[in-house]
């Protein structure tokens, strides 16, 4: 495989940024798309994509059938205006072929690789870009570093670019995290600043606070989970089944033997994955037993 990163001028329109972006749609590609990724990539110079790119129908067919990944960024159209390889190799994302038909699509492509990489608990992600091209100072500006070189297939220098990413996790508060759950949240850090809460846990980005969860006694071992909140560019990640888990996790260990969550459009796109952790829904809330309440003495 190759492991080239290159955005044609013609392809790219990085030249010419333009002020109003058009909405996408990033995406797995299917084989549907063969026919328009070949125009895609067809329309990039031929001295930025490595030699042997794909270029017909049938090559992005091969390509997705014998196990290559390619994310497609369609716009609002149905037309598609980007597109990347991506795959893992030992614990490393690796992305190539990265190709944007507009300024911006480019960008949005390789963060979407970055959050998935993320998501899978990788931490690292690298490409390979043409020395002698306008690549390297490109991907610097979004935040990857040479680390080494490499010779293409037509022994062209190449550096090997990476970017480490932060870790995503679900902790317990901090003070120090007051006034980012009073943002997340939109509660008031106050309480917060006077020293960590019990059953409160923070969804965080590196040190960045991106999500808030909390548990309240309901009474008689009913622990009661709120919805979990976060930013929007971290809904949809799975990071929800996350939050809802420890937050279990902390009831479960603090002596409750079942906790409720209420059901919303939030929790209700996360059904399935709280289903498979023995979550079931119940009218307006979703339940989880840890153990079965204890008879009381007999009369």
């Amino acid at each position: 495989r190759h492991s080239h990163a290159h955005l044609g001028p013609r392809a790219s329109g990085l030249r010419t940024p333009y002020t109003h972006p058009v909405p996408l749609t990033i995406r797995a590609a299917t084989t549907d798309d063969a026919p328009a990724l070949a125009a895609l990539y067809s329309a990039a110079k031929r001295d930025t994509l490595p030699p042997g790119r794909p270029t017909s129908p049938g090559d992005f067919e091969r390509l997705m059938q014998t196990g290559s990944a390619f994310l497609v960024a369609e716009a609002g159209d149905g037309s598609i205006q980007g597109a990347v390889r991506f795959r893992d190799d030992d614990g490393i994302a690796w992305f190539d072929l990265l190709c944007a038909a507009r300024a911006g699509v480019g960008r949005a492509l390789v963060r979407k690789v970055e959050t998935g990489a993320q998501d899978r608990g990788i931490r690292l992600v690298r490409l390979k870009a043409l020395a002698a091209s306008r690549l390297p100072l490109l991907f610097e500006r979004w935040g990857y570093r040479p680390i080494g070189h490499a010779k293409g297939e037509d022994g062209s220098n190449e550096l090997v670019m990476e970017r480490r990413l932060a870790l995503l996790t679900v902790r317990e508060q901090r003070r120090e995290d007051a006034d980012a759950i009073g943002r997340v949240a939109g509660i008031d850090p106050w309480v917060f600043e006077q020293g960590a809460r019990p059953g409160w846990f923070v969804a965080a980005d590196g040190d960045r606070v991106v999500g808030v969860i909390n548990i309240g006694d309901a009474g008689g071992g009913l622990a009661a989970i709120s919805v979990p909140v976060l930013l929007d560019d971290y809904l949809g990640r799975g990071l929800e089944v996350w939050m809802v888990e420890r937050a279990a996790t902390y009831a479960e260990t603090n002596g409750y033997h079942t906790a409720e969550l209420p059901v919303e459009p939030r929790t209700d796109v996360v059904r399935k994955p709280l289903e498979d952790r023995f979550w079931y829904r119940d009218a307006a809330r979703y339940i989880r037993r840890f153990r079965d309440i204890e008879p009381g003495p007999e009369d």
